[in-house]
């Protein structure tokens, strides 16, 4: 966690340090402490202490502050006691109900992926379940994340309905940590890819009722391991 902290980069290769903005500094800030929380590099429970993080990004305590509190209207951040900010933590029911909506955002998007994409967006697609099929060899977690979420940008922006995507990402980023976990683990993630592989072949040939199948099947599947995992570190922390 301390190479994180300090803005190197440690064994997943990700750094938290700012180089010259070129867009708002704010939406910047914003952005790299999202994907940290997202990607499981502060932990749900943890505290957010300012002045590290001020010196991880090499921005000011008022860029900070501003972050932290959009990040709790998203609900990946909470206040703990005195004050202090920390990372937000999901029970059993709420990550339930998370892979319940999940199911029929995606069952949704696929249908108007497969009715509103251009071609590009199909080869786009294509092209990512192979690069995840090579981040897979390689068992690069970074990139498998990074994959992940460009796949779900693309299937939900080219569906073009602003409102679902904005819902989805939302839930996406709050159940990241899980996902983070799922993919560390070669068994799950050959087993999240050879799902998608099918989510993939049934959009390419445009059969919608086949597309939602597949991507239920998967979302459903995430959530069997996603909860038991869920579950037994919640008990871990009752037993501690």
């Amino acid at each position: 966690m301390q190479d994180e902290l300090t803005g190197s980069k440690g064994d997943a290769g990700f750094s938290m340090h700012i180089e010259q903005p070129s867009q708002l500094l704010r939406d910047r800030v914003l952005a790299r402490i999202r994907e940290a929380i997202v990607n499981g590099v502060y932990l749900p429970g943890q505290r957010l202490l300012e002045k590290d993080l001020c010196a991880a990004l090499g921005v000011s305590r008022t860029s900070v502050r501003e972050s932290l509190r959009q990040l709790e209207i998203e609900q990946l951040v909470t206040v703990g006691p005195r004050g202090r900010p920390q990372v937000a933590s999901l029970t059993l029911d709420q990550a339930r109900e998370i892979y319940e909506f999940r199911i029929v955002l995606e069952r949704a998007a696929v249908a108007l992926f497969i009715a509103r994409a251009p071609e590009t967006a199909f080869e786009h697609l294509r092209a990512l379940g192979e690069r995840f099929a090579e981040a897979l060899a390689t068992e690069d977690l970074t990139e498998l994340l990074r994959l992940k979420s460009e796949f779900y940008r693309t299937l939900f922006g080219e569906a073009r309905n602003a409102s679902m995507q904005t819902v989805f990402e939302q839930l996406f980023n709050r159940i990241g940590y899980l996902r983070a976990r799922s993919l560390a683990r070669p068994k799950n993630t050959a087993l999240r890819s050879q799902e998608l592989g099918d989510v993939l072949d049934a959009v390419a040939r445009r059969d919608v009722a086949a597309a939602e199948h597949a991507i239920e099947h998967h979302v459903r599947s995430v959530a069997r391991g996603a909860l038991a995992r869920l579950e037994a570190d919640l008990e871990g922390r009752r037993d501690d």
